[in-house]
């Protein structure tokens, strides 16, 4: 690996940045406008917020931007005829305020009331935040200023309704925030650190009085069954008839993601539905004359309902349901039976990606007799959460759920959490899985492959003469031509600062692999064009191939970044490949690219 020559206060000024990226974005979720700058007060990073307020920003604004140019757009947005010649003015002035404000202030711009804060960040430079008066006050605005002075994004999670735990790869717990410490009964997030999950059930129902207790055993039952399984949603009773649903997901490095749902309100309403079904079947002019108790509850309702009585007929089906499924008003109003539903969503193609045994299932009725809780994506992309309950003496009540945000803010965790934040390359971790299964199929017959090692010359100089900024726009650029340059399955990584690497598959031969590294060499050859620079970057390339190079992924990593370095210190733009029995060149004092 090549050393890190970066000062210091650089790599903290980048990492700060780092850890800001994410929480300029979650502001926009605040309806909080942001825009950072550095030491320089050259523009660094702001979010959609930002753009919505001031629009003449849109399609203008740049990375490494001096905050005179944001500040003139603004003022001939502003400025009448009268005042523009004074324009000169208002942008010192206005540099001036944003340097040494530490007050928030308001004022009026496109129809809006909007309080304006700055911020000083150590190491990094300076935040001005923007807040409509309409959708806050100041204690919103000073708040965030809080969240955002600690830079610590986690602080945003006590704004949401729900509970949120992680948990160490020991599965104690790390943090919670507040709906967590108000859904357990704790004294405060102190009492959680440390524990496990269980224990903090059982000190929720502590205090609870003993005919509560039955609920208790069975809510222990459900966390020992559920909790080794991430990704599947289990529900828990609570003291005082409140019910928890939990649902978790494991990040690659072990540490555990857990939301906790409130559903009391949830469970109370399916109890007064199956009450009211088995009112329904004592009699029938009962169920055609539903009270108007229980047709708000389904009107009002989050969830889709639909209750099956147990001669296959649609009893109920509220708006949501049918908004959320795509049925016909007309359809639902007629009593159809079940299997009619089916027809009619079978015609619109609702099931034409449904695997074969699935769709006999639904062909023969699509009712089992048990409680069932599945997902169904539908044809427009959205993800509805299904759940069934049998009635006693025939039929089922179901509830449905649109879990399509869930499901994307998970997905988009999970891609965050496996490529680089920077280039969107595939991360370190990702790469050596990829390497690792690649061992293993290779052992079982499939043809070799090879490791490419990559470190970029000349990136320090870059770098450090024109900022971090400039740099960063390089590596992307770097990184869309490698990723260009490679053959559609084949791995591209970011190993992290200016190291890449290139799994390449079905590898015949030395030369087939030489000819993939000479490809990516021309790829970085020519010059690059960033802010006005013209710049010009090369690679030092060593490769491993399997099994001549090794029989695991540790061991090709170590002898394609040992081959690198020969090549570094053949020359820029050279490419080695890695042969058996060669001495490691690798040291601490390697020259970084």
């Amino acid at each position: 690996m090549s050393v890190d020559l970066q000062p210091a206060p650089l790599r903290a000024a980048a990492a700060a940045l780092d850890l800001l990226r994410p929480l300029v974005e979650a502001l926009d979720g605040l309806g909080i406008a942001c825009c950072l700058f550095d030491t320089a007060d050259a523009t660094l990073l702001w979010n959609r917020s930002f753009l919505q307020f001031f629009p003449e920003h849109a399609g203008a604004i740049q990375v490494g931007e001096p905050y005179a140019h944001n500040l003139r757009r603004f003022y001939e947005k502003r400025l009448d005829d009268l005042e523009k010649p004074a324009i000169e003015r208002y942008i010192a002035e206005g540099i001036a305020r944003h340097q040494a404000q530490q007050q928030p202030f308001v004022f009026s711009h496109g129809g809006r009331q909007l309080r304006v804060a700055s911020l000083p960040l150590p190491g990094v430079g300076r935040i001005r935040l923007w807040r409509d008066e309409s959708a806050g006050g100041p204690a919103s605005m000073a708040r965030c200023f809080t969240d955002v002075a600690d830079l610590d994004g986690t602080a945003l999670f006590d704004h949401v309704a729900d509970g949120f735990m992680v948990t160490d790869p020991d599965h104690c717990i790390a943090w919670v925030n507040e709906p967590f410490v108000h859904l357990y009964g704790l004294v405060d997030r102190a009492a959680a650190r440390g524990l496990r999950f269980e224990a903090v059930y059982r000190l929720a129902w502590s205090g609870a009085a003993p005919q509560e207790h039955p609920l208790f055993e069975q809510g222990l039952v459900v966390l020992e069954e559920n909790l080794r399984f991430a990704g599947a949603p289990f529900e828990v009773p609570l003291p005082q008839a409140r019910w928890s649903r939990v649902v978790a997901q494991h990040g690659p490095d072990g540490r555990g993601y857990f939301a906790h749902v409130d559903i009391t309100v949830l469970k109370r309403q399916q109890q007064q539905l199956l009450a009211a079904e088995r009112r329904a079947r004592e009699s029938e002019t009962l169920l055609r004359q539903k009270s108007a108790l229980l047709e708000a509850t389904l009107e009002r309702m989050e969830q889709g309902i639909m209750m099956v009585n147990a001669q296959r007929v649609v009893e109920v089906c509220n708006r949501r349901a049918m908004q959320l499924l795509d049925l016909p008003e007309d359809l639902m109003a007629s009593r159809p039976s079940f299997q009619s539903v089916l027809d009619y969503q079978m015609a619109q193609g609702e099931f034409d990606h449904t695997p074969a045994d699935v769709l006999d299932f639904i062909r023969e009725g699509g009712i089992l007799g048990v409680s069932q809780r599945y997902e169904r994506p539908r044809p427009d992309g959205r993800v509805i959460e299904i759940f069934s309950v049998p009635i006693e003496g025939g039929g089922v009540v179901r509830t449905y759920t649109d879990i399509s945000d869930r499901r994307r803010s998970e997905a988009r965790i999970r891609h965050l959490a496996r490529h680089d934040g920077l280039t969107a390359l595939v991360n370190r971790d990702a790469f050596l899985e990829s390497l690792t299964e690649a061992v293993h199929v290779a052992r079982l017959g499939a043809a070799p492959f090879a490791v490419h090692y990559i470190d970029i010359d000349n990136f320090k100089p870059i770098n450090d003469r024109f900022g971090h900024a400039v740099g960063d726009q390089v590596l992307v650029m770097v990184a869309d031509r490698m990723r260009q340059t490679a053959k559609d399955g084949e791995v591209v990584a970011r190993l992290g600062g200016d190291e890449f690497a290139v799994l390449q598959y079905r590898v015949g031969n030395e030369q087939s692999a030489r000819s993939l590294a000479d490809r990516l060499l021309a790829a970085l050859a020519p010059p690059m064009e960033v802010e006005g620079h013209r710049l010009t970057v090369g690679a030092s390339i060593g490769i491993a191939l399997y099994p001549e190079a090794g029989d695991d992924a540790d061991l090709l990593m170590r002898h394609a970044d040992s081959a690198m370095y020969v090549a570094k210190v053949q020359g820029a733009a050279s490419v080695q490949l890695y042969a058996r029995g060669a001495p490691v060149l690798r040291s601490s004092a390697s020259p970084s690219g």
